[in-house]
């Protein structure tokens, strides 16, 4: 039997790499979704709206739905904790009251923010501590999505990164400001995971594939300090590594307190499926091999997604 998804946030980084990876598959991926910038073949949905939320599901009553979509930006949530909330708790858990009334299992993408960093390497079974508003905020939306289904599965990830709509993961801000000349400082004492994104989608559909439930966590194999990620970055795209500049995080004035060391221990998932993490070297490497594929799917993009294709 053909399992049957939806992605709602479609259009992001993680979603797009998901659905696709489902699509390789063999998932029929039902719908994706979209919430401000219209894009062919993509469903409008906006996560707060419940009962638009609950017809949409209804109306097409996938096995799975899976919820990337939120807001990511950490200082703007840190400086507009209701606001926030409203899209990235609520909104969750209007798609997870509506999962559980049809009997569908949910996907919840969480974050190495839900740590305080003091422990360094975490576990699923340490307990959540955070330390800032968007942590707080996807601590308190895994708990209302587990208590929601306990077959729900909630992935935790960190620094998602690769080709994209809109160039807004680190690696392609980095590959954008080095093209220009511009030098770029980059915190020097935080470290976590990067995470390939086709990589993790390729993990998160072998986990649903294996009905997986609880708390997973799904992120790149190496332990990282961030200046040494973008040192990397650049000289996988050949640029100048000189550029970077590693400073304090306080020194580049966020008004959002970050754990020092956020990085997630991957045992539980390796021991699930067999689609192993992959390193920093190794996901840049395979993100430059898929350039040219990216190119030719950015130009199905309407215009303002199209603007976005590497090399514009």
């Amino acid at each position: 039997m053909t399992l049957k998804a939806v992605v709602i946030g479609g259009t992001g980084l993680v979603g797009n790499a998901l659905a696709r990876a489902w699509r390789a598959q063999g998932v029929e991926v039902q719908a994706a979704t979209y919430r401000e910038h219209p894009a062919s073949g993509f469903h409008q949905l906006d996560m707060r709206d419940e009962a638009r939320v609950r017809e949409l599901l209804e109306r097409l009553r996938p096995d799975w739905v899976a919820v990337p979509a939120a807001n990511p930006y950490v200082d703007y949530c840190e400086l507009h904790p209701e606001e926030t909330r409203r899209v990235n708790v609520a909104g969750t858990l209007n798609v997870a009251r509506a999962c559980r009334g049809l009997g569908a299992r949910m996907i919840f993408f969480s974050s190495d923010y839900v740590f305080d960093g003091v422990k360094g390497v975490y576990t699923e079974e340490d307990p959540p501590s955070p330390i800032n508003e968007y942590g707080r905020q996807k601590a308190e939306t895994e708990a209302g999505v587990l208590a929601a289904d306990r077959r729900n599965l909630v992935v935790r990830t960190s620094g998602a990164y690769g080709w994209q709509w809109e160039p807004k993961n680190f690696v392609l801000q980095v590959r954008a400001r080095l093209i220009q000349g511009r030098e770029m400082p980059v915190a020097g004492d935080i470290r976590y995971n990067p995470t390939y994104v086709e990589n993790l989608a390729e993990i998160v559909a072998a986990l649903a594939q294996a009905g997986a439930a609880g708390v997973y966590h799904a992120v790149g194999a190496d332990e990282i300090v961030r200046s040494e990620f973008a040192l990397r970055a650049a000289r996988a795209f050949g640029l100048d590594e000189s550029l970077i500049r590693p400073v304090p995080a306080a020194a580049l004035g966020s008004p959002t307190p970050r754990p020092k060391e956020s990085s997630l221990d991957t045992a539980k998932v390796r021991a699930a499926v067999a689609v192993a993490p992959v390193g920093v070297d190794e996901g840049l490497r395979r993100m430059l091999a898929m350039e040219p594929s990216w190119r030719d799917y950015a130009r199905t993009l309407p215009d303002p997604a199209r603007s976005c294709a590497p090399g514009r």
